[in-house]
């Protein structure tokens, strides 16, 4: 009848021999938690192929306004569009997504009768091939009606997608300062060398909501890894460009591989941000 009392006092004094072993299993940091996957329905189905601007199946996009004209800009990989179609920044987002993913992409510009009049298409690190008269491209649909635009794009001989998209607003441009140029390529870089997903998405004014969902993309953490070794060591910041159009600093030093490169990172202003929209490597 004393046993179970007996047990309980020899535990009891054991671990009061022992104190670490109690503390290790209390201490013991929690497992991160997982991010939930985000799917949704895509809103671009189709597919392109062109030898010097790729080769690709399309999945997502956005549209915008463009004056009086309504842009089209569809790509390959997940970029969120529904975290993004009510953003100030939807745009540019979607290019800083399209960078990081690697993602081929294609833009349609469309008049209001839905007919095309700029057709570009290509990768981020690859060729691109561009119709300034939007010949090639033929468009069904395509006119914009209650803050939607939805409608079919065939460009002959090389691809065919179908698309029915949120329009977001115009964005609106500002100059940076050098010092301001300066520090947000700090910051993306920081993130990049951190291999900080989070940061690098925060430091470009992604709110939390669209962060959370974003690290929910499949395939986006191998995604960011090769994004993040586009960033050099040291990779001090110079030759900074700042002007209509083009926004730009240079950085150079050697990857996680120990290769040389001279890179020029663009970026694109929305709001108080500035967000990383493209990167050009010269290997030396």
């Amino acid at each position: 009848m004393i046993r179970p009392f007996v047990y309980l006092l020899l535990a009891l004094v054991v671990a009061a021999c022992n104190p670490k072993a109690t503390e290790t299993a209390s201490s013991k940091p929690a497992a991160p938690t997982a991010v939930p996957p985000y799917t949704y329905p895509a809103p671009v189905k189709g597919r392109y192929s062109e030898p010097n601007s790729g080769k690709f199946e399309l999945a997502d996009g956005i549209a915008y306004a463009a004056d009086k004209d309504t842009m089209v800009y569809v790509t390959e990989k997940a970029i969120a569009s529904p975290m993004l179609s009510g953003s100030a920044c939807a745009v540019t987002q979607a290019r800083a997504l399209a960078l990081l993913r690697n993602s081929g992409y294609i833009k349609v510009k469309l008049n209001a009768a839905g007919n095309p009049n700029y057709f570009e298409a290509g990768t981020p690190y690859g060729g691109s091939r561009t119709d300034r008269a939007g010949r090639t491209a033929k468009v069904s649909g395509g006119k914009a009606k209650d803050g939607r635009v939805a409608g079919a794009v065939t460009d002959k001989g090389h691809g065919q997608f179908d698309f029915d998209l949120a329009i977001a607003n115009a964005e609106t441009d500002r100059m940076p300062t050098k010092d301001q140029l300066f520090a947000a390529y700090k910051q993306l870089r920081s993130a990049a060398m951190a291999k900080d997903l989070k940061a690098m998405l925060s430091a470009q004014g992604f709110d939390a909501k669209q962060i959370e969902k974003i690290r929910g993309l499949a395939g986006i953490d191998a995604d960011f890894a090769v994004h993040a070794d586009r960033f050099l060591e040291p990779g001090n910041p110079e030759e900074p460009t700042i002007q209509p159009g083009t926004i730009r600093v240079g950085g150079s030093g050697k990857n996680s591989k120990g290769a040389k490169f001279v890179n020029y990172y663009w970026f694109a202003p929305c709001g108080d941000k500035l967000l990383l929209v493209t990167i050009g490597e010269n290997p030396q």
